[in-house]
């Protein structure tokens, strides 16, 4: 009779960060790593009507679409991120999100259509913003293959 040796399952990875998440286009390349307190990649799922069949078939139209959804702190200074989403607004640029550094993990790499965000907030308040940015050509690639 054969035994069997129970393999023990790869550890799990559950918390965000420490990550990062930058646009690597040639012309606007800016890391908003230091910058985001909240980030995650959002589907948005949605579906037909099922096409009923003679023959007892459906047929059902599923798409999803993704948004890059973050939440950052006001930077009021000259080439911050408020200013920066502002002179770049409606501008798609490629971006690297990853979620944790840890060896074994999992990168995305996609396209996003930068969309102006917030100026200011509370008085005597580190203010914070947040960024929902339509993405297409959405991959996920090993963390390893990500400069």
């Amino acid at each position: 009779m054969a035994t069997t040796t129970p393999t023990t399952p790869a550890a799990k990875m559950r918390t965000l960060g420490p990550g990062v998440l930058k646009s690597t286009d040639s012309t606007l390349a800016r890391d908003f790593s230091a910058d985001v307190t909240k980030v995650m990649l959002n589907p948005s799922n949605s579906s037909d009507d099922p096409v009923n069949f003679l023959d007892g078939s459906q047929e059902i139209n599923v798409t999803s679409t993704w948004n890059l959804e973050a939440t950052v702190m006001d930077d009021y200074t000259v080439g911050g991120i408020n200013n920066w989403c502002m002179a770049n607004a409606g501008k798609k640029v490629r971006m690297q999100f990853v979620p944790t550094k840890e060896t074994g993990a999992m990168a995305y790499e996609f396209d996003a259509t930068i969309q102006p965000i917030g100026i200011g907030g509370d008085v005597k308040a580190k203010n914070t913003q947040d960024i929902s940015w339509p993405v297409s050509n959405l991959q996920s690639v090993p963390n390893n293959t990500i400069n």
